[in-house]
Protein backbone atom coordinates (compact mmCIF):
# COMPACT_ATOMS: atom_id res chain seq x y z
CA UNK A 1 0.00 0.00 0.00
CA UNK A 2 1.55 3.75 -0.87
CA UNK A 3 1.86 6.11 1.75
CA UNK A 4 -1.17 8.27 -0.27
CA UNK A 5 -3.25 5.16 0.17
CA UNK A 6 -2.38 4.77 4.09
CA UNK A 7 -2.98 8.39 4.53
CA UNK A 8 -6.66 8.36 2.91
CA UNK A 9 -7.47 4.85 4.95
CA UNK A 10 -6.38 6.89 8.30
CA UNK A 11 -8.54 9.49 7.43
CA UNK A 12 -11.48 7.53 6.63
CA UNK A 13 -10.96 5.59 10.00
CA UNK A 14 -10.65 8.80 11.83
CA UNK A 15 -14.01 9.96 10.02
CA UNK A 16 -15.70 6.52 10.78
CA UNK A 17 -14.29 6.70 14.73
CA UNK A 18 -15.76 10.23 15.03
CA UNK A 19 -18.92 9.35 13.85
CA UNK A 20 -19.43 6.25 15.85
CA UNK A 21 -18.00 7.39 18.89
CA UNK A 22 -18.16 11.25 19.05
CA UNK A 23 -15.48 13.23 20.97
CA UNK A 24 -16.70 13.84 23.97
CA UNK A 25 -16.31 17.31 25.77
CA UNK A 26 -13.40 16.69 28.99
CA UNK A 27 -15.52 19.14 31.14
CA UNK A 28 -19.10 18.34 30.84
CA UNK A 29 -18.90 15.13 28.53
CA UNK A 30 -21.35 16.46 26.08
CA UNK A 31 -20.77 14.62 23.05
CA UNK A 32 -20.22 17.03 19.37
CA UNK A 33 -19.34 20.55 19.24
CA UNK A 34 -16.01 19.20 20.42
CA UNK A 35 -12.85 22.00 19.50
CA UNK A 36 -9.83 19.94 19.21
CA UNK A 37 -11.60 16.59 20.79
CA UNK A 38 -11.19 18.59 24.46
CA UNK A 39 -13.56 21.28 25.13
CA UNK A 40 -17.07 21.83 23.79
CA UNK A 41 -18.24 24.93 22.28
CA UNK A 42 -20.52 26.10 25.32
CA UNK A 43 -17.75 25.16 28.06
CA UNK A 44 -14.70 27.19 26.35
CA UNK A 45 -17.65 30.30 26.09
CA UNK A 46 -18.03 29.61 30.20
CA UNK A 47 -14.39 30.50 30.16
CA UNK A 48 -14.21 33.65 31.84
CA UNK A 49 -10.97 35.32 30.70
CA UNK A 50 -9.38 38.42 32.55
CA UNK A 51 -8.70 41.66 31.02
CA UNK A 52 -8.60 45.56 31.63
CA UNK A 53 -9.07 47.42 34.57
CA UNK A 54 -6.90 45.53 36.78
CA UNK A 55 -3.45 46.23 38.87
CA UNK A 56 -0.57 46.44 36.60
CA UNK A 57 1.41 44.89 39.42
CA UNK A 58 -0.76 42.01 41.03
CA UNK A 59 -3.35 41.85 38.05
CA UNK A 60 -6.62 41.84 40.38
CA UNK A 61 -8.95 42.48 38.03
CA UNK A 62 -11.23 45.51 38.76
CA UNK A 63 -15.40 45.39 38.25
CA UNK A 64 -15.35 49.14 37.32
CA UNK A 65 -14.63 49.32 33.45
CA UNK A 66 -14.21 53.02 33.63
CA UNK A 67 -11.36 53.55 36.21
CA UNK A 68 -8.63 51.96 33.84
CA UNK A 69 -5.88 50.18 35.07
CA UNK A 70 -4.47 51.26 38.33
CA UNK A 71 -2.60 50.24 41.76
CA UNK A 72 -4.57 48.10 43.84
CA UNK A 73 -4.83 48.80 47.37
CA UNK A 74 -2.41 46.26 48.47
CA UNK A 75 0.32 46.69 46.21
CA UNK A 76 -0.27 50.98 47.18
CA UNK A 77 0.37 49.63 50.90
CA UNK A 78 3.61 47.19 49.96
CA UNK A 79 4.85 46.38 46.65
CA UNK A 80 5.56 42.50 45.63
CA UNK A 81 8.86 41.39 44.83
CA UNK A 82 7.58 40.27 41.62
CA UNK A 83 7.27 43.17 38.97
CA UNK A 84 4.35 41.86 37.40
CA UNK A 85 1.57 39.17 37.41
CA UNK A 86 -1.09 38.04 35.29
CA UNK A 87 -3.70 35.10 34.50
CA UNK A 88 -5.39 34.14 31.74
CA UNK A 89 -9.36 33.39 33.64
CA UNK A 90 -10.78 33.09 36.87
CA UNK A 91 -10.97 30.34 38.94
CA UNK A 92 -14.03 29.03 37.99
CA UNK A 93 -15.52 26.72 35.95
CA UNK A 94 -14.78 25.24 33.56
CA UNK A 95 -11.16 26.15 34.92
CA UNK A 96 -10.95 24.96 38.15
CA UNK A 97 -12.12 21.56 37.13
CA UNK A 98 -9.29 21.25 34.79
CA UNK A 99 -6.52 22.46 37.04
CA UNK A 100 -7.89 20.18 39.81
CA UNK A 101 -8.85 17.01 37.81
CA UNK A 102 -4.33 18.10 36.52
CA UNK A 103 -3.13 18.44 39.38
CA UNK A 104 -4.87 16.25 42.24
CA UNK A 105 -5.61 13.47 39.77
CA UNK A 106 -2.73 13.38 37.38
CA UNK A 107 -5.43 13.43 34.23
CA UNK A 108 -3.25 14.51 31.20
CA UNK A 109 -6.05 14.26 28.94
CA UNK A 110 -7.25 17.94 29.95
CA UNK A 111 -4.43 19.41 28.10
CA UNK A 112 -5.47 19.48 25.11
CA UNK A 113 -8.40 21.73 26.44
CA UNK A 114 -5.85 23.65 28.71
CA UNK A 115 -4.10 24.54 25.14
CA UNK A 116 -7.03 25.45 23.37
CA UNK A 117 -8.02 28.23 26.15
CA UNK A 118 -4.46 29.43 26.37
CA UNK A 119 -4.41 30.01 22.44
CA UNK A 120 -7.05 32.67 23.15
CA UNK A 121 -4.78 34.88 24.51
CA UNK A 122 -2.40 36.85 23.02
CA UNK A 123 1.16 35.57 22.72
CA UNK A 124 3.98 36.26 24.83
CA UNK A 125 6.81 37.75 23.39
CA UNK A 126 10.54 36.65 24.25
CA UNK A 127 13.60 38.34 23.45
CA UNK A 128 15.45 36.17 24.43
CA UNK A 129 17.08 37.46 28.04
CA UNK A 130 13.94 35.75 29.69
CA UNK A 131 14.15 32.41 31.42
CA UNK A 132 11.22 30.46 32.02
CA UNK A 133 11.35 28.72 35.43
CA UNK A 134 8.34 27.02 36.74
CA UNK A 135 7.54 27.01 40.55
CA UNK A 136 8.56 23.80 42.18
CA UNK A 137 7.32 21.39 44.15
CA UNK A 138 9.57 19.94 47.23
CA UNK A 139 10.90 16.18 46.51
CA UNK A 140 8.51 14.34 48.34
CA UNK A 141 5.43 15.80 46.91
CA UNK A 142 6.81 15.41 43.44
CA UNK A 143 7.53 11.85 44.53
CA UNK A 144 4.35 11.24 45.52
CA UNK A 145 2.71 13.06 42.19
CA UNK A 146 4.86 11.82 40.15
CA UNK A 147 4.76 15.59 38.09
CA UNK A 148 4.86 19.05 38.51
CA UNK A 149 2.30 20.76 37.22
CA UNK A 150 3.88 23.91 36.67
CA UNK A 151 6.51 22.47 34.13
CA UNK A 152 3.21 21.18 32.08
CA UNK A 153 1.59 24.70 32.13
CA UNK A 154 4.80 26.46 30.87
CA UNK A 155 4.73 23.81 28.32
CA UNK A 156 1.36 24.78 27.17
CA UNK A 157 2.57 28.77 27.48
CA UNK A 158 5.75 28.44 25.75
CA UNK A 159 6.00 25.39 23.50
CA UNK A 160 8.45 26.87 20.89
CA UNK A 161 11.09 27.91 24.03
CA UNK A 162 11.89 24.84 26.36
CA UNK A 163 15.34 25.79 25.67
CA UNK A 164 15.33 28.79 27.66
CA UNK A 165 13.58 26.33 30.76
CA UNK A 166 15.13 26.49 34.20
CA UNK A 167 13.76 23.83 35.79
CA UNK A 168 16.43 22.94 38.08
CA UNK A 169 17.39 26.67 39.53
CA UNK A 170 14.72 27.46 41.99
CA UNK A 171 14.36 24.58 44.24
CA UNK A 172 11.89 24.12 47.23
CA UNK A 173 14.28 23.67 50.05
CA UNK A 174 11.35 23.10 53.13
CA UNK A 175 8.06 21.02 52.90
CA UNK A 176 5.39 22.58 53.86
CA UNK A 177 2.07 21.79 54.60
CA UNK A 178 -0.66 22.33 51.42
CA UNK A 179 -1.76 25.69 51.01
CA UNK A 180 -5.36 24.81 50.78
CA UNK A 181 -7.66 26.57 53.37
CA UNK A 182 -5.17 28.65 54.74
CA UNK A 183 -5.46 32.98 54.09
CA UNK A 184 -2.87 35.10 53.37
CA UNK A 185 -1.35 35.43 56.56
CA UNK A 186 -1.02 31.84 56.92
CA UNK A 187 -0.21 31.39 53.63
CA UNK A 188 2.77 33.72 54.24
CA UNK A 189 4.06 32.24 57.34
CA UNK A 190 3.77 28.62 55.57
CA UNK A 191 6.15 29.63 52.81
CA UNK A 192 8.84 31.44 54.43
CA UNK A 193 11.70 30.56 53.59
CA UNK A 194 10.76 27.76 51.69
CA UNK A 195 12.73 28.73 48.30
CA UNK A 196 16.31 28.65 47.81
CA UNK A 197 18.35 29.19 44.14
CA UNK A 198 20.81 26.44 43.03
CA UNK A 199 22.77 28.33 39.84
CA UNK A 200 22.93 31.67 40.42
CA UNK A 201 24.93 32.49 37.40
CA UNK A 202 22.15 30.99 35.30
CA UNK A 203 20.22 33.85 35.99
CA UNK A 204 22.66 36.85 36.47
CA UNK A 205 20.64 39.72 35.03
CA UNK A 206 18.12 37.65 33.49
CA UNK A 207 14.16 38.36 33.37
CA UNK A 208 12.36 35.35 35.04
CA UNK A 209 8.75 33.97 33.86
CA UNK A 210 7.67 32.57 36.71
CA UNK A 211 4.64 29.85 36.05
CA UNK A 212 2.54 28.33 37.97
CA UNK A 213 -0.94 26.71 37.87
CA UNK A 214 -3.45 29.09 40.22
CA UNK A 215 -2.67 33.12 41.76
CA UNK A 216 -4.37 33.12 45.21
CA UNK A 217 -2.65 35.40 47.41
CA UNK A 218 0.57 36.31 45.77
CA UNK A 219 2.06 33.93 48.72
CA UNK A 220 3.99 31.61 46.37
CA UNK A 221 4.82 33.87 43.51
CA UNK A 222 6.26 36.57 46.08
CA UNK A 223 8.65 34.02 48.16
CA UNK A 224 9.88 32.79 44.61
CA UNK A 225 10.35 36.16 43.42
CA UNK A 226 12.35 37.42 46.70
CA UNK A 227 14.68 34.25 46.21
CA UNK A 228 15.26 35.01 42.42
CA UNK A 229 15.79 38.26 42.82
CA UNK A 230 18.19 37.70 45.44
CA UNK A 231 19.78 35.09 43.43
CA UNK A 232 20.72 38.44 40.85
CA UNK A 233 17.77 38.06 38.82
CA UNK A 234 17.02 40.99 36.88
CA UNK A 235 13.40 40.91 36.89
CA UNK A 236 10.77 38.65 38.05
CA UNK A 237 7.03 38.43 36.10
CA UNK A 238 4.37 35.66 37.15
CA UNK A 239 2.47 34.22 34.95
CA UNK A 240 -0.72 31.60 35.88
CA UNK A 241 -2.99 29.88 34.09
CA UNK A 242 -5.84 30.86 36.64
CA UNK A 243 -6.61 33.48 39.28
CA UNK A 244 -8.58 33.34 42.19
CA UNK A 245 -11.64 36.06 42.11
CA UNK A 246 -11.59 38.70 45.19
Amino acid sequence: MSRMQCSVLQKWISATSDLLFPPTCIVCSTAGGVVKGAICDKCLKSVEFIESPMCPVCGREFSDSASGDHLCGSCLRKSPFFSEASAVAHYQEPMATLLHSLKYQGDMAVLPALQTIVALCPAISLKGNERIIPVPLHIKRLRQRGFNQAVLIAELFFPEHKDLFLVDSLERIRHTSSQAGLDGAERRRNLHGAFGVRNNIALQGKKVILVDDVYTTGSTANECSRALLAAGAHSVSVLTLARVKE
